[in-house]
């Protein structure tokens, strides 16, 4: 009589959990739609130097990547150009698609980023902030130069599309409504500004999936100095939240509006110098 009240139990509480394992594995079948990610994702090894720069592409557990707040960009000059075209210069050698400067050892508001094959989409970002997210949710997997992505990739939830204002590299105030592939850029490379990196969002089978590669990465870093979890508030404050068996977001929502085109907030002084938008 035990044994079968045992069963009874065992068998009720499969058949709840059986939406949850149901749901996740529906995202854990799901396929990169953008070719190009795919193929930026599956990298090798980040070079180990860069022309022309003595920076070179931190990886985890680096401080520089968990260090928040970054300090704002104030001043909009020639010297500042160049160090954006290095990031930009090192983001392709990397064959990357975004790159922030935390990547790089440097705790400043700036990201750059190029979602296309096309430099006319090269774009630079500093002192962004997200205003709104889209309550439609798409599930993909993101992997990280900071993590040597073709070891570390996992699902990552991002909201479909994005409402975002920040400075470009002269300094002037742009708000603009992003969708598709480059609102998961733009968000991943906000996030690095956050001290929170991709991992972070991974659900529980995919960060266990990588866990001798990120122990290997940690094992890798010789200093004592290394910082293993973001900022508490931080990651409190991550958005959408992240994968799990309690919460699977919908695939897609009805009546969500259509992303606008960028437009540049009329200025009512000069750029240079500005401080956070």
């Amino acid at each position: 009589q035990f044994l079968v009240r045992t069963m009874l139990s065992n068998a009720i509480l499969l058949i709840a959990l059986l939406p949850a394992a149901e749901s996740l594995l529906q995202y854990q079948r799901l396929d990169v739609a953008n070719n190009n990610y795919r193929n930026n994702l599956y990298m090798r090894l980040n070079p180990t130097s860069f022309k022309g720069t003595d920076y070179v592409i931190a990886e985890f557990p680096r401080p520089a990547l968990r260090r928040v707040p970054n300090a704002p960009v104030a001043v909009f000059d020639e010297r500042f150009s160049a160090k954006a075209r290095t990031m930009l210069d090192m983001m392709y050698e990397a064959k990357g698609v975004g790159l922030a400067a935390p990547q790089i050892g440097l705790n400043e508001e700036v990201f750059v980023y190029n979602p296309s094959d096309s430099k006319n989409m090269e774009r630079i970002v500093c002192n962004p902030s997200i205003t709104e997210y889209s309550e439609e949710v798409v599930v993909e997997e993101e992997g990280c130069l900071s993590l040597r992505s073709d070891e570390c990739a996992g699902q990552v939830a991002r909201s479909s599309w994005i409402e975002a204002t920040y400075q470009n590299e002269l300094g002037q105030r742009v708000r603009r409504r992003l969708k598709g592939f480059e609102a998961r850029v733009f968000q991943h490379e906000y996030d690095h500004l956050k001290g929170i990196l991709c991992y972070d969002r991974f659900p529980p089978e995919d960060r266990e999936a990588v866990r001798e590669s990120i122990n290997r990465l940690m094992g890798l870093y010789p200093e004592d100095d290394a910082l293993i979890e973001p900022d508490a508030e931080a990651a409190k404050a991550i958005r959408p939240r992240p994968l799990s068996a309690r919460w699977m977001p919908p695939l897609e929502l009805e009546g969500e509006t259509e992303p606008e085109e960028e437009t540049t907030v009329p200025k009512k002084e000069k750029a240079k110098g500005m401080g956070s938008a």
